[in-house]
């Protein structure tokens, strides 16, 4: 408590304060498992992909659910075997070569979690009921996958909901607006409400073994990009978006009257505002790769959003 009122008080960054307070709870967790704590039973485990919206399950689900948000954004970045270690292993290199994140955090932070998150998963009792939280996006639905495949050898039931198709049905009012298109964008009342309301019958070994499949499917492929298409995830290529960031570029210029550099952070938010299954990360990465072909000038250095600014040349 004493370190979270000292960085209330600092002036570091957003992003350093985030870093501290997930160093603080992984030294939290990892003192609690080296004293052999004997987790509570609970009567029904929810993952998800992000930690964004596990933290709303569990304000809206309560204390007798286990919540566990995977720590990845699977629609970017190779998932090629990545239900091995060498998989792991390949996505790990990749990501920390291409995308800014702040120093070290895929070193400390990321694979540190997301080893953690398969070890709780290898642990889940098989007993207990599991729901698996998905929505109409490629990141979720490819989560969906290869948490299915993550948990063939289980006998658990395992339960399917799609946010996206719940919250239309339920809460598609002037009241409450139009979803987009991820959980994390749903809030923990709501996110209670849909789970009473939507779970049905788990799904058959049929559904399973058809999962479980896809994911062999797609993981056998070395593409960089997932879209959401047809209720069907499809591989395009990294540069897929990329005429789009121009065109954007162009529409953001017309409205400065005469051409001039733009933060970086605008452009990305931009786009990411019309179309975000891809992830800011990704889309900064694109950016600077239209950087390096020439397409965008560069005032700044391109370590962070907020460090740099472009305009078309």
């Amino acid at each position: 408590m004493f370190r979270i009122k000292m960085m209330q008080e600092s002036k570091n960054s957003p992003e350093e304060i985030l870093e501290q307070l997930n160093s603080i709870y992984d030294r939290i967790i990892d003192v609690a498992q080296n004293e052999n704590h004997v987790e509570r039973d609970y009567s029904t485990v929810h993952i998800v992909c992000g930690e964004s919206p596990a933290g709303s399950l569990r304000v809206g689900l309560g204390h007798e659910n286990k919540i566990i948000g995977f720590p990845d954004f699977f629609a970017v970045g190779p998932i090629w075997e990545l239900h091995q270690e060498v998989g792991r292993k390949n996505r790990h290199e990749w990501l920390k070569d291409h995308l800014n994140y702040s120093d070290d955090y895929f070193e400390e932070v990321y694979e540190n979690r997301f080893s953690k998150t398969l070890a709780e998963i290898e642990r889940l009792n098989g007993e207990v009921p599991i729901v698996i939280w998905t929505a109409e996006n490629s990141n979720e639905q490819t989560g969906l996958r290869y948490l299915v495949y993550l948990l063939k050898e289980k006998k658990n039931d395992v339960f399917v909901i799609n946010t996206t198709l719940a919250f239309q049905e339920l809460f598609n009012t002037p009241e409450f607006g139009c979803l987009d298109i991820h959980t994390g964008e749903v809030n923990g009342e709501q996110l209670k409400k849909i789970y009473q309301a939507n779970l049905s019958a788990p799904l058959t070994d049929e559904d399973r073994t058809r999962f479980e499949r896809e994911w062999i499917e797609l993981s056998e492929s070395k593409g960089l990009v997932r879209i959401w298409e047809n209720h069907k995830i499809n591989n395009v290529t990294e540069g897929h978006f990329d005429d789009y960031i121009v065109n954007t570029a162009r529409k953001l210029h017309a409205m400065q009257g005469e051409k001039d550099f733009m933060k970086s952070a605008r452009l990305i938010g931009e786009i990411y505002g019309q179309y975000n299954q891809l992830g800011d990360a990704f889309i900064e990465y694109r950016v600077r790769s239209l950087i390096y072909k020439g397409v965008f000038e560069i005032k700044g250095i391109p370590k962070a959003i907020r460090y740099y600014s472009v305009k078309l040349r």
